[in-house]
């Protein structure tokens, strides 16, 4: 599972640094259509993305010369395409419908060069079936705890990691028994309880 964090230690030792949390994503349109499939990791200082290249090793119509290269196969045709440091972006992390997303954009609070201040928003949708979620609230307080914890990163996100969108209630019906208030015993049936 953690791609990105066994090619750091491999390939990339001069740069390597803990990674928080990595999983995959997909890189979708404003329409929610599959671009592209990355594996994205969150260090203390930036975001790495990866992805699979089948023909790292070898050409096309070639077979592939990785083999018995003493490489781990989770790793050996992917390699990392971008790290950006978190101090140039901003994050947003949204739900629609059951997906959970993430938007990754430049800062634009920044004095940027033209080819960053004209970026797009990257929208990434989580990865997997079962745990997207669980993922999309762990990124979220990594996220939180990088901003709080590092006050240069204080921009790279202005919301809460616990806001009302966690709170997921159920539809639970719940009965309630109201009984009639106590009457004041009469004297009849007082007379019947010390007889």
């Amino acid at each position: 599972m953690f791609r990105v964090q066994k090619t750091l230690l491999a390939e990339y030792e001069e740069i390597y640094e803990p990674v928080l949390v990595e999983n995959p994503f997909t890189l979708v349109d404003t329409r929610g259509i599959g671009l592209r499939q990355y594996h994205v990791a969150l260090t203390s200082s930036r975001i790495i993305f990866g992805c699979d290249n089948f023909y790292k090793h070898g050409q096309r119509d070639s077979v592939a010369s990785s083999y018995g290269n003493c490489l781990d196969p989770e790793i050996e045709c992917f390699e990392l395409v971008s790290l950006i440091p978190l101090q140039l972006i901003r994050f947003n992390f949204y739900r629609y419908l059951d997906r959970c997303l993430m938007m990754v954009s430049v800062n634009h609070q920044l004095q940027l060069t033209s080819p960053l201040s004209q970026e797009r928003p990257m929208i990434l949708e989580f990865g997997g079936h079962v745990y997207k979620t669980h993922f999309w609230r762990t990124w979220r307080e990594r996220v939180s705890t990088i901003r709080l914890m590092q006050p240069l990163y204080s921009q790279i996100t202005g919301h809460s990691p616990f806001s009302s969108t966690d709170v997921m209630v159920d539809d639970e019906e719940t009965v309630a028994l109201v009984h009639k208030a106590p009457r004041t015993p009469s004297v009849i049936s007082r007379c019947q309880a010390e007889c």
